[in-house]
């Protein structure tokens, strides 16, 4: 019974010791599944959202729309083209708060109560809502946004924008309920000043004066403690009840300050005005704050009397024929040059991927071919550098409404327009900088370089416009009439193109987004960790690498192992133990003792970024020869004796005797050797500085940098790379078990 219970002991502490070991690999695979969001999350969780066929997905407005061009990856002097040359229409942008969305079907709902204003408010309606409004006691930045507006529209953004967007949002809990206790809490020092201040009053108010202050103060201290609670909240903006309850809060301590017998009777008294402007008046400064930004939002809900025919926009991504048969129908709706459309249409032939690099490439090398007998040292440098400057010059030509240079005629024509204009620094460096490159070759030459620089600008800005446009653009499945278009930018921001309807008054509503998925596009979901890792580095040539460097060190490792252990067990020769004693104190140098050493002799030998770096050094191993020869020396003598008789050379008898019987001695230094090999890291990185030659591990290092790490798909990376090393092990497991057990055995 004793023996039963023990031995159950010691399998539930081997079970439980294997779980332990597994549980790191089973949290990096788990890990490898989830989305961003979901590694964050604490308390961890083992399950994913990507193995559902639905999502929730959170989302916000966003006031920061740039009409629909993909700034991400653009240089300085393309972003400034784009900038110029982009149209601002009427577009909603709602900002995905939550993981990227890939693919799927999208269904943008809107709310139950939800209205909007068709067009835009009539201005007799504007005048007389602005003269209502300054009628008000207003705050002095209200006041200048009303007379700085052009239309209501205007009013409505800049005034929501100045209430509930960004860090310095007016209704900020934060911003609004810190004004809030400093204030009450200066409201109650000036109190406890004008409390020393009685013996000002005639003989009969002292007492009711001492009263009022005293209530007063035990007012705006249960204001104070009751109001501070709103600090806190799952959302940076007061929400309407919060705004209500603070609305009435401070109206109701208002109306008691001021409802006193004493402010009747002593209105005019000094002290009594002093005491409202010090302790009433900066109360009532913040209750209006509330008050006007109610008086607007009630009026600009009740102009919005239009109702939607459908209350979801619905929405799913384009195929890739779909997008390319819509860029063809973009690009024929504008005009190009001749030569322009000829590469256009030549390019979209090979591949429509990338398209506007790939023309703008195809321009460059047209004018390196043109200009290359000029007398300059590097023509590619120097048209590259014209072409920056007149980029940087492209904002105000656009602006004066100049598409082409040939509106100059020459240089000289076009010098003498900038300096009739007042031009910031930016400008005025690119002026000089585009003299200095007109010296260095004849000015005819000179111009005809620059008109079609600035012409290849121009239109390499459109297609990058319209290309953009194309690859952000969704398949609208089902929306309300004054919905237009939708894109999705970047996969985090939902661009929605209105029709005769100002943004505004879609902007305050609230919007929820959910996202089915196919059974397929659920499988997509499940390994987008995979594919996104796996196209983030050359992790084709890092795995080929490694298998290769490998494989090679191993094959060579055994057969020098081999030998050195045969002579070591089974010959006989002056200084053996001796040599071998040498060879096993090698083993208690550190490894990183002799990463110097090693790096120099790379380096001298000329080996930095070559295969011979990475198997040369590690072909040798004292502990494969050590283990191999513990096991060589339990053979039979007489198996080496019927050798020798029958005429066998040590060669021959090693090969063919001793390692076909040593088979699971053999294969378990050779997996060692294989895995050791395939998870080396310090010197890979070290010798290797180009993609061509490094192997796995180093590539691991992509997803880590400076600015952070991005865990899921590094987990995913980790998991494909040793997914050979494990199915390995699977395979030779029993011949790993069988040479360690029997190594030193006789």
């Amino acid at each position: 019974m004793r023996k039963t219970i023990f031995s159950l002991f010691v399998y539930l502490l081997i079970t439980a010791g294997a779980a332990l070991m597994l549980l790191p690999f089973a949290w990096m695979v788990s890990t490898s599944f989830k989305t961003r969001s979901e590694v964050e999350t604490w308390p961890p969780r083992w399950t994913s959202k990507n193995f559902s066929r639905t999502w929730d997905v959170k989302v916000k407005l966003s006031r920061s729309s740039a009409g629909g061009i993909d700034w991400k990856g653009l240089t300085l002097r393309e972003a400034l083209v784009l900038s110029r040359t982009e149209e601002s229409g009427n577009i909603l942008s709602i900002q995905i708060d939550d993981d990227p969305v890939y693919r799927g079907t999208m269904v943008l709902s809107l709310s139950d109560n939800f209205s909007y204003l068709a067009g835009k408010l009539d201005d007799s309606q504007f005048k007389e809502f602005s003269q209502r409004l300054l009628q008000r006691d207003l705050p002095e930045q209200i006041g200048k946004l009303i007379s700085s507006s052009k239309n209501a529209e205007e009013f409505f953004s800049n005034f929501f924008a100045m209430y509930l967007y960004g860090s310095e949002a007016i209704l900020d809990r934060r911003n609004y309920i810190s004004q809030l206790e400093k204030t009450i809490e200066t409201s109650l020092n000036q109190a406890e000043t004008f409390e020393r201040y009685s013996n000002r009053l005639p003989e009969e108010y002292k007492q009711e004066y001492i009263e009022m202050i005293s209530d007063g103060k035990k007012l705006l201290n249960e204001r104070l403690s009751e109001l501070s609670i709103l600090k806190k909240g799952s959302v940076a903006i007061l929400q309407a009840d919060e705004i209500s309850m603070i609305d009435k809060s401070l109206k109701n301590t208002l109306n008691i300050l001021q409802s006193n017998e004493l402010f009747e009777n002593l209105k005019d008294n000094a002290l009594m005005r002093l005491y409202k402007a010090r302790v009433i008046s900066p109360v009532e400064d913040l209750l209006n704050l509330i008050e006007v930004y109610t008086f607007v939002r009630e009026y600009f809900k009740s102009v919005q009397i239009q109702k939607a025919d459908t209350r979801q926009i619905v929405f799913s991504f384009l195929s890739k024929k779909e997008k390319d048969q819509l860029l063809k129908e973009y690009l024929s709706m504008e005009h190009f040059s001749a030569d322009v459309e000829k590469i256009i249409q030549f390019q979209m032939n090979q591949s429509i991927e990338s398209l506007p690099e790939n023309v703008e490439k195809l321009l460059d090398e047209r004018l390196y071919e043109e200009f290359k007998s000029l007398p300059v040292e590097n023509i590619r440098i120097y048209i590259q550098q014209l072409k920056q400057v007149l980029s940087s010059l492209s904002g105000i030509l656009s602006d004066m409404k100049i598409s082409s240079l040939d509106q100059f005629e020459s240089y000289e024509k076009m010098l003498e327009f900038f300096e009739d204009l007042s031009l910031n620094q930016t400008a005025q460096i690119a002026l000089e900088k585009l003299g200095n490159l007109s010296k260095v070759i004849s000015k005819d030459v000179f111009w005809k370089m620059a008109v079609i620089l600035y012409d290849n600008v121009q239109q390499i800005a459109k297609l990058r416009k319209i290309y953009s446009q194309v690859q952000n653009s969704m398949k609208l499945l089902q929306a309300p009439d004054f919905v237009k278009n939708v894109r999705l930018k970047q996969n985090q921001t939902i661009e929605i193109e209105l029709n005769n309807v100002h943004p505004v008054y879609l902007e305050d509503d609230n919007y929820t987004l959910r996202v089915n998925f196919s059974f397929a596009e659920m499988l997509a979901n499940i390994f987008h960790n995979y594919v996104t890792a796996w196209k983030s580095a050359p992790f084709g040539v890092y795995y080929i690498n490694t298998a290769f460097v490998s494989t090679v060190t191993t094959i060579l490792e055994v057969i020098i192992a081999a030998m050195a252990a045969y002579a070591f067990a089974l010959m006989n020769f002056p200084g053996k133990n001796l040599i071998f004693a040498l060879f096993l104190g090698t083993m208690m140098i550190p490894g990183e003792v002799l990463l110097v050493p090693n790096f120099i002799t790379i380096s001298k030998l000329g080996w930095i970024d070559t295969y011979y770096a990475l198997i040369i050094p590690w072909v040798v191993s004292v502990f494969a020869i050590f283990l191999m020869r513990q096991h060589f020396l339990t053979l039979p003598r007489e198996l080496q004796d019927a050798a020798r008789i029958d005429g066998c050379s040590h060669f021959r008898f090693l090969w063919t005797v001793v390692v076909p019987i040593s088979k699971p001695v053999v294969i378990t230094s050779a997996l060692l050797k294989f895995v050791g090999s395939w998870n080396a890291f310090l010197w890979v990185l070290i010798v290797t500085n180009k993609d061509k030659f490094r192997t796995l591990p180093v590539g691991l290092q992509t997803f880590s940098s400076d600015v952070g790490t991005i865990y899921n798909q590094l987990m995913a990376a980790a998991t494909f790379s040793i997914l050979p090393v494990i199915v390995l092990f699977l395979f030779t497991q029993k011949y790993f078990i069988r040479g360690i057990a029997r190594t030193g055995l006789k």
